[in-house]
């Protein structure tokens, strides 16, 4: 899985960097999916920073925006939960939730 994190109108530290690759990283290795990149992208607007994310995954990519918060690690989780959230829905759909059907004897 390759992570990408990305800023717009400022600077942002390895720290928060690392942050989020390791979050997006833990949240989504617990899916049986094909997760070939995620892209973070942090965008600072009026002194609020917001968070999109895009998961390329082989049959559904995913994509999610946060909402603007003043904490660029508030904006990560945000949009880190909302996509694994996505991505669980998409995987409880796909799953056959019907019993088999039992063969008379």
């Amino acid at each position: 899985m390759d992570i990408t994190v990305s800023v717009r109108h400022f600077e942002l530290d390895n720290e928060v960097r690392q942050y989020a690759a390791e979050a997006a990283e833990n949240a989504f290795k617990e899916f049986r999916l094909k997760i070939s990149s995620v892209n973070i992208v942090l965008d600072l607007q009026r002194n609020l920073i917001s968070a999109h994310i895009d998961v390329a995954v082989k049959e559904r990519p995913v994509s999610a925006d946060s909402a603007a918060y003043d904490n660029p690690l508030k904006a990560v989780d945000d949009v880190i939960l909302k996509a694994a959230t996505q991505l669980r829905r998409y995987l409880d759909k796909k799953q056959d939730h019907k019993r088999p059907a039992e063969v008379p004897a």
